[in-house]
């Protein structure tokens, strides 16, 4: 396989594992009663998209696909136009600004530049500032997120010190496995008191009155003096993360 190939399959991979959401809970939103059909499918759409890259990646490797490269530079601006509207309407419903913009704009620039990568264009330098260089900030941005999980579950384990524990989610929902503490997959979207926002996740130790919560600046559980209604959900169990599986 050619170099440039192992390095799309690669980035386009790491998008689809470290953007992808919480696919459980997002199926159980769209198939809710109360969803109006134009959400739930909208809400599929947007879901769906961290695996479009590697499709398309994919299938220009293995069958040749190419687009015309005028198709590809008009749905090039047509994607980074609703990516960036998209990232911002959402960033006014969550205010997580940080976070939330950069999950959406990264998602935009991963598939925006795999589609101009497999697109019939011959200019080197477009080439270079309109797919490799947005597919390679994108394909990090996937490998972070993938680490913050791994960080997780390493400081968790850590602070327990071999007691039983547990991880919940802002939400007060238990983490159903590991795919629920990527970076992009945990921080929190609500906002209790004005612009208070509720931790990203939480930590509870059982015989532990010492509460933690995830802090993204320190890479780690934090002690805190704020105790919340997930820190009263979360009961403690033997082997957490055994139990809890990768998805």
């Amino acid at each position: 396989m050619k170099r440039e190939h192992s390095f799309l399959l690669g980035a386009t991979g790491a998008i689809a594992l470290g953007l992808s959401p919480d696919y459980a809970a997002a199926l159980a939103y769209i198939t809710s009663e109360f969803v109006p059909f134009e959400w739930a499918i909208l809400t599929a759409i947007c879901i769906t998209s961290p695996l479009l890259p590697v499709a398309l990646v994919a299938a220009h490797i293995f069958t040749g696909l190419r687009i015309h490269w005028l198709l590809a530079s008009f749905l090039f601006g047509l994607i980074v136009l609703f990516g960036t509207l998209a990232s911002l309407v959402w960033v006014a419903v969550t205010f997580v600004l940080s976070l939330s913009l950069a999950h959406g704009m990264t998602l935009t620039l991963g598939l925006a530049s795999s589609l101009f990568l497999v697109s019939s264009v011959s200019s080197a330098d477009a080439r270079l500032w309109f797919g490799w260089v947005p597919i390679g900030l994108a394909g990090l941005s996937g490998l972070w997120s993938l680490l913050m999980a791994g960080l997780v579950v390493l400081s968790s384990i850590v602070i327990a010190d071999g007691k039983p524990f547990c991880v919940a989610q802002a939400s007060g929902n238990r983490v159903t496995g590991v795919a629920a503490v990527r970076g992009f997959a945990l921080y929190a979207t609500e906002a209790t008191h004005g612009l208070t926002f509720e931790f990203h996740a939480v930590l509870v130790v059982e015989g532990s009155e010492q509460k933690y919560n995830w802090s993204y600046a320190k890479h780690r559980f934090v002690e805190t003096g704020y105790p919340t209604s997930a820190m009263e959900k979360c009961t403690p169990v033997e082997g957490f993360w055994i139990t809890a599986g990768l998805f």
